[in-house]
């Protein structure tokens, strides 16, 4: 999770000048807004067609056909120039043909019969072209093909609930939520706060996402007294307690009939633990080809696990309404290693990973000699690795949840998505082992889309409207792969994270006005500042006369 540090260069500063005082606020709260943004700093992956395609082939081998046809058909969007396209475009068929999607299947082999006359696959083709058609006759009325691939998420089996200290009164879920996630609240009291949320109650917010750990550069809610510089804001054995200001806040929300999400950390939450090495995450480094120490907890280690699950399990023991998880349930591409994850992976798979295996990598190096980049292309092997792993994380995610409903029945759970899980499916499995795909065969409750259409405009190099077009997409993927529209979660940044300030109401009202008109879709806005319109979240009059 990497904290905004940004330098304000001025030569004469007057602590008058409002325009100053304003900039210094927003600073504060992007360093206190600790989400982790893939910069190019990162040095992230390059894709190649083979990438892209021995991902869809991974995935056709483990049997998700309709994803995979999904897949297949980006080498084509992604890579017109590519040699692998005619062999693309055969599997697109080949897994229509898998997934009983007849008639998309028919289609498939008729173009790739048309565009590829003189392919070696030509006469297997046609042949599997006949079958499709035969099938695609005997088609039941009212059968919808592929149906089963995209089945509803599993229902967890229902836990008896312990006794809790605090008594959850249930709120209404059927209803799209309109959220905002708080990093910060301005009030220098509760009394102040509770102004606050009387003003969200009135603009028709109903839902508060709050920040309840404390990492070192995060910026302290003004209206409490901090006992630790680290930690957490509910009382707990597990962890520093910087203060106990959650149940104040949750009393103080719930009177005023606002649903309250603890926003939580898994695994950056090494609060009080960052000298147990045991217990840290551990990377494979492409230049020394050695592994050494990343940040964050190994969850490949049940010792990591069960501390987690002891900390969400106090956290369960207030009255929250639901808990979204950090965006730092993750791994990055060249994270998960050590000898934890080797014994599970060996375990699950019956096979040794061996991390100069998994990477075609080419290093460079400055001419001083000391700064040095790499190229780093997947292996075959690579992509079953990067699953396992999504997997891993997946698992991690349900235990906890099943611990918070074990004290909260009625507690729901919201999981972070990064944009590229929807707009790049291959890139967010190799470079973060997310995957929307297998998230929602774990039942969470809402699948928030990190959807920062400021930060994806300066990250895809693209136009706003480009970018509004990408979003009104990748929405109406996620609601198909999700189901229900309240389900997803769509998340919009109110603040330029590079310059730290204020992004132009216009432009964040008018992303919101464009989703409510998609359906029931979820909506949020990162981060919380008081100054925002919240009466035309979910006001279309209002939003119509703004936009004039």
């Amino acid at each position: 999770m990497c904290c905004f540090k940004v330098k304000l260069r001025y030569s004469r500063f007057k602590i008058q000048d409002l325009r100053y005082l304003h900039l210094v606020f927003y600073l504060f709260l992007l360093i206190t807004f600790n989400f982790q943004l893939l910069t190019a700093a990162e040095n992230r992956p390059f894709l190649t067609d083979k990438d892209q395609f021995n991902y869809a082939m991974f995935l056709y081998k483990q049997g998700h056909y309709a994803v995979s046809a999904r897949e297949f058909s980006r080498v084509i969007d992604y890579f017109p120039g590519s040699q692998v396209i005619p062999h693309a475009q055969y599997m697109i068929g080949d897994a229509y043909l898998n997934a009983s999607m007849y008639q998309e299947a028919v289609g498939q082999w008729q173009q790739f019969i048309k565009n590829f006359p003189d392919n070696e696959f030509k006469t297997e083709a046609s042949l599997k072209l006949e079958v499709a058609k035969a099938k695609f006759k005997h088609v039941p009325a009212g059968f919808k093909q592929g149906e089963t691939e995209f089945v509803a998420a599993p229902k967890l089996p229902v836990i008896k609930a312990q006794p809790n200290r605090l008594t959850s009164q249930p709120l209404n879920f059927s209803l799209p939520l309109r959220a905002v996630q708080v990093a910060f609240f301005e009030g220098r009291d509760y009394q102040e706060v509770g102004n606050e949320l009387d003003r969200l109650k009135t603009a028709g917010v109903d839902t508060i996402i709050l920040r309840v750990f404390h990492n070192k550069d995060d910026r302290f809610y003004p209206f409490i007294k901090p006992r630790e510089v680290v930690g957490v804001y509910f009382e707990t054995k597990e962890s520093p307690v910087v203060d106990d200001m959650l149940g104040t806040v949750l009393d103080m929300a719930h009177q005023k009939g606002l649903k309250v999400f603890a926003w939580m950390t898994t695994r950056y939450a090494d609060y009080g633990l960052e000298h147990r090495k045991d217990l840290g995450c551990k990377a494979y480094d492409f230049y020394t080809k050695n592994i050494i120490s990343c940040k964050g907890l190994d969850l490949f280690n049940e010792e990591a696990v069960y501390h987690l699950e002891k900390l969400f399990n106090d956290l369960a023991e207030y009255p929250i309404d639901g808990v979204l998880f950090q965006d730092d349930l993750v791994l990055k591409h060249n994270e998960g290693f050590g000898s934890y994850s080797e014994m599970l992976y060996k375990n699950d798979t019956g096979k040794i990973v061996i991390p100069a295996e998994l990477y075609n990598v080419w290093t460079t190096k400055t001419l001083n000699s000391e700064l040095r980049t790499s190229n780093v292309q997947y292996t075959h092997d690579f992509w079953g690795w990067a699953a396992w792993k999504n997997k891993r994380l997946l698992q991690v995610a349900s235990r906890v949840r099943a611990v918070v409903k074990n004290r909260n029945p009625n507690a729901k759970f919201a999981i972070n998505l990064m944009y590229e899980s929807i707009s790049n499916p291959t890139y967010a499995m190799a470079w973060l082992s997310q995957s929307l795909d297998e998230a929602v065969k774990q039942g969470f409750d809402y699948y928030a889309v990190m959807a920062y259409h400021q930060q994806m405009q300066d990250e895809l190099k693209k136009e706003p409207y480009e970018i509004q077009s990408l979003i009104q997409k990748m929405t109406s993927e996620a609601v198909r792969l999700v189901g229900e529209p309240q389900k997803v979660l769509m998340k919009f940044q109110t603040i330029d994270w590079n310059t730290s300030q204020p992004l132009l109401y216009q432009e964040v009202i008018g992303l919101l006005t464009k989703m409510k008109e998609m359906g029931d879709i979820s909506l949020a806005v990162v981060p919380y500042r008081k100054d925002f319109p919240f009466e035309d979240m979910g006001g279309q009059k209002k939003v119509k006369q703004l936009l004039r």
